[in-house]
């Protein structure tokens, strides 16, 4: 009788727990949305006219990115609530998932646009840095491998 009392406290306190950790992993770690607005500009040393297009290029860039994740994020959800609705057959689904690959491309054209107009806005020195600044970028983030240099 005193096990099972035991066992189902321990239970309950890992339940506690769980929805605890879930509730600061979900609520508790805010990271800032995007970097500092200036963050771009200072890394690769603009000023004047470039300085002030990329900005500008900046805003409208993380405008449609947010867009297009939160579409993503929609997208996701139909998807996933789709396993306890029995009326979706695997049309629907396909469907669905189609629409979340054609997001994603949109997301990553839509990005390559945008570095490709910031490469055209920067000096040669400027462009090396930019491609180094990617590239430890898609380092970090798990990216494609860099190329090998022969």
């Amino acid at each position: 009788m005193k096990t099972t009392r035991f066992y189902k406290l321990i239970i309950v306190v890992l339940i506690l727990i769980n929805l605890t950790t879930l509730f600061f992993l979900w609520k508790g770690h805010k990271r800032p949305k995007h970097p500092e607005r200036n963050e771009l500009v200072e890394l690769l040393d603009l000023s004047g006219n470039a300085k002030i297009k990329i900005l500008a290029l900046q805003d409208d860039h993380f405008k449609k990115k947010d867009a297009l994740i939160n579409r993503s994020r929609n997208l996701h959800e139909s998807l996933f609530q789709s396993f306890n609705d029995e009326s979706k057959d695997s049309t629907e689904i396909k469907m669905l998932i189609d629409k979340i690959v054609e997001n994603q491309r949109e997301t990553e054209q839509m990005t390559f646009d945008y570095f490709k107009v910031v490469n055209s806005l920067c000096t040669p020195d400027q462009q090396k840095r930019l491609q180094e600044l990617i590239h430890d970028v898609l380092k970090r983030a798990g990216g494609p491998p860099s190329p090998t240099k022969h």
